[in-house]
């Protein structure tokens, strides 16, 4: 028969007890108990922004989950005075549960890293603590101030959950399998390194049973009617005696302190404090039948606290596809200094998670952006995303690292896949950077990226609007073959490029102008030789025409038709401009950089003649603000071309010519960042 309303500090009767461990004397009358872990039902609510609860009676018994979305923070507060029973609290990274002044039974809290908690004056009775039972670099943290802990179970030890306990009460913490206690230290550590940080500062322990790595992190601590693991005349923890170094102070109430030598482990010792301990608990409470009450906290018809959190549907049964592939564009480095586009399969899956968007290889810091941007825009668009899952993507090329905003619309198309169940034509490409409001903006390489989806099996490439001279680029440099092998489109929304790579819904009129461009396409890669007069034959022109008309977005069938009427540009973009200068001048710029520190240049005879030369043919084509650039180039590469061909004769005449080599590379480095410091160049370039 249990006795009611036993006063708050008074307890059952000891035992004996022994462990594999160690064995606990007879100093006082704990009894260890066992522990039946606490039991949820399957229902989740997220709380992923920031949200108060006013003073009331919760209950539920399935889990609350605060979940922010990526580098962004959530804080779930309960107000003073309420009353939560029978729910679990999972709080992820970034997320913080924060509860004063409250009671807590039979819950539990469980910490990912990264996460915060804070319980301050509350009654926590029969909770269970827990999280990831691993070391990171980013533990959670856990405070507890002020607080009353009855019958508390530690699923996983303190040093995991990050805990920071003060002015508390700890009591009838007597299941000898869920006691408060440490992992054993790692990475070069020892035991000791855990006293110099003390977790567990003025608080008072009652009628508990306490784990010999306890007392590595307390301070200023008052233990009664406890029992310990101690055995007579040996460290607590470790097994020899060496000079202690750090003294961690305790105070003993009706119960005996570990036996001399008062060695906790090697470095570590006890210092008894005879008197009573300054600080400690504030609130008052009663027990009834083992419950823990508080007197300030009125019990009321319960509500359900999952009906009190706004819904966040786990729609993780709503997805239509669990994996989807588009042909994205990349452009790749090659050993020459140049760059070179590609087609890349890129494919998004399906896994466990936390509704987050990531890749499964490593990417830089501008990829990393963009896909934040696209996560922002496919949560607007579908109002969240599964919350048990991850959408992760990964490139064909699996092994190298990748950087740069342009994977964001493939990203994004890979997504909406996934949620809507539409799949992409495998002759689509796309290449391009977008905001979280659909906006399709410019990227670079767009030329190089055109070609390299000419050399697979596309037949379609959508690229950003404002990379349209790219288009204009092509046409001047390598003539209209290149421009008519694939259907170009321009993108300014994300809506355009679903309606671009979906065969099932493409408007008729859309589809109408792609099958007529594939037919022009047909004819003049069977008659290369003929494409130019093909192309300025009245049927072609308005065929073009025709075709501009269904599809005003279409690019190759524009330029192909301007170039037929024979109104092309007749010299490069700006952008194209600088970067067929950079291409064609490869191993000037190299030599600017790397030459004549004492030695003659590296560049070969026939090198310096063919940079020479195709820089003297390309500069009539190229815009005009680029021409000191291109000049001071030429003039570098005709010093170092007279020297290879007529090396010097004596040292004075070396250092007087690489003289003029370094007057001469210096106003070429020169011109090109007066162009680019231009404000109105770079917005004409979108830098």
């Amino acid at each position: 028969m249990r006795k009611k309303n036993r006063p708050l500090w008074r307890f059952v009767a000891f035992t004996y007890l022994t462990l594999g461990f160690g064995t606990f004397t007879a100093h006082g009358q704990v009894q260890s108990k066992s522990y039946t872990p606490l039991a949820f039902s399957a229902e989740i609510q997220y709380v992923e922004n920031s949200l108060k609860l006013a003073t009331q009676h919760y209950k539920g018994e399935g889990k609350i989950v605060i979940s922010p979305n990526e580098n962004q923070h959530c804080t779930l507060e309960i107000a003073e005075g309420s009353f939560v029973e029978n729910v679990c609290f999972e709080v992820r990274r970034n997320g913080h549960l924060r509860i004063r002044d409250s009671l807590l039974r039979h819950c539990q809290i469980w910490l990912e890293p990264g996460a915060e908690v804070t319980l301050d004056s509350c009654g926590l009775d029969r909770c269970e603590f827990t999280g990831e039972p691993s070391a990171t670099p980013t533990p959670p943290t856990f405070r507890i101030i002020n607080c009353i802990l009855n019958q508390g179970a530690w699923m996983i030890p303190m040093n995991y959950l990050g805990l920071e306990m003060m002015d508390s009460v700890v009591m009838e913490q007597n299941f000898s399998l869920r006691l408060m206690r440490l992992q054993s230290p790692t990475d070069g550590n020892s035991w000791a390194d855990y006293a110099r940080r003390p977790m567990i500062r003025y608080t008072r322990f009652e009628n508990s049973l306490v784990h010999a790595t306890l007392l590595l992190t307390v301070s200023q601590v008052t233990m009664e009617k406890c029992q310990g693991l101690f055995l007579p005349g040996k460290p607590a923890i470790g097994t020899e005696d060496k000079l202690t170094k750090t003294m961690l102070p305790m105070r003993w109430e009706n119960c005996m302190p570990p036996e001399p030598p008062t060695t906790v482990v090697d470095g570590v010792g006890i210092q008894r404090i005879t008197t009573p301990i300054s600080g400690g608990c504030t609130l008052t409470g009663k027990i009834e039948d083992e419950v823990l009450s508080l007197e300030k906290i009125a019990v009321t018809d319960p509500v359900t606290i999952q009906s009190a959190i706004p819904s966040t549907a786990d729609n993780s049964n709503d997805l239509k596809l669990k994996q989807s592939i588009v042909n994205g564009l990349l452009v790749m480095p090659l050993a020459s200094g140049s760059e070179a586009g590609q087609v890349t399969r890129m494919n998004m899956t399906v896994v466990p998670g936390s509704a987050n968007l990531r890749f499964s290889q490593q990417i830089g810091d501008d990829m990393a952006t963009a896909l934040k941007e696209v996560q922002k825009f496919i949560q607007l668009r579908h109002s969240s995303l599964p919350r048990s899952l991850d959408f992760e993507i990964a490139f064909e090329e699996k092994y190298s690292g990748k950087d740069g905003p342009s994977a964001a619309v493939a990203c994004a198309l890979l997504s909406e896949s996934l949620l809507t169940g539409q799949t992409w034509d495998p002759a689509f490409a796309v290449t391009g950077d977008m905001n979280a409001d659909g906006m399709v903006q410019p990227i670079g390489g767009v030329a190089a990226k055109v070609r390299g989806a000419t050399r697979g099996d596309c037949r379609i490439v959508a690229v950003p609007l404002r990379n349209e001279t790219a288009v204009s680029d092509l046409l001047i440099q390598d003539g209209p073959a290149l421009v008519a092998g694939i259907h170009i489109f321009s993108l300014t929304h994300f809506d355009q490029a679903v309606t671009l790579a979906s065969i099932a819904d493409r408007p008729p009129v859309l589809q109408q102008a792609i099958d007529e461009f594939e037919i022009i396409r047909t004819t003049l890669q069977r008659n290369p030789q003929q494409m130019v007069s093909i192309l300025r034959t009245p049927q072609a022109a308005a065929r073009l025409q025709a075709i501009l008309e269904k599809a005003p977005n279409s690019l190759s069938a524009k330029y192909l038709l301007l170039f037929s009427q024979g109104r092309m540009p007749t010299s490069l973009s700006l952008s194209g401009s600088i970067e067929a200068a950079d291409n064609n001048a490869l191993g000037l710029v190299s030599s600017i950089k790397n030459d004549f520190k004492g030695t003659v240049s590296s560049l070969q005879r026939d090198e310096l003649g063919s940079s020479l030369n195709r820089l003297r043919n390309l500069r009539p084509r190229l815009d005009q603000r680029t021409w000191p650039y291109i000049d001071g180039l030429v003039r570098y590469g005709e010093i170092v071309r007279e020297e290879v061909l007529h090396p010097s004769l004596n040292y004075n005449h070396f250092k007087e010519m690489a003289s003029r080599a370094n007057q001469a590379a210096n106003a070429a480095i020169a011109a090109k960042d007066k162009l680019l410091a231009d404000p109105k160049v770079l917005e004409e370039l979108g830098l």
